[in-house]
């Protein structure tokens, strides 16, 4: 499913997790630390291909809609794309209302509201801040979280 999506959604271009993270300067698009590609694939830590634009909301499978992140911050983003200015705003609100069945207009200090608040949810101490969590986690599971040497 998630395949016909992506095709469906426009261009799907083919890339490697090194190309974007070498593009990226291995720099973590969401909580802005550095990504060691080192890192072992089920370790928070390790780099991670993100989608800016998710897939499920129409994004595509391009390098202008892609960055890297650590596997952690790209977990915790999950489906949540940042609101950038009001008409993200409102334009996330017309999706809520309409799969609601509500008909209404959203007043300009709602959608202020709202992008305050993803601003606040997309801020890259948030990230940081699940990062560790997610680490100490994998850790106490006992995992070597070591990085290869």
């Amino acid at each position: 499913m998630r395949r016909e999506r992506t095709r469906a959604n426009g261009p799907v271009e083919r890339f490697t997790t090194r190309e974007i993270g070498d593009r990226d300067g291995w720099v973590c698009g969401l909580c802005h630390d550095p990504v060691d590609p080192s890192y072992k694939v089920r370790d928070p830590r390790s780099p991670s291909v993100d989608h800016i634009r998710a897939v499920s909301l129409g994004g595509t499978q391009t390098r202008d809609n892609v960055r890297i992140t650590h596997l952690g911050c790209n977990h915790e983003r999950n489906n949540s794309t940042e609101l950038l200015n009001l008409e993200d705003a409102r334009r996330v609100q017309e999706i809520i209302d309409q799969v609601l069945g509500v008909k209404r207009q959203a007043t300009t200090a709602e959608l202020e509201a709202a992008l305050e608040h993803s601003r606040e949810q997309h801020h890259p101490d948030q990230y940081r801040q699940s990062l560790r969590r997610a680490v100490q986690k994998y850790e106490r599971g006992g995992r070597d979280s070591s990085q290869p040497t």
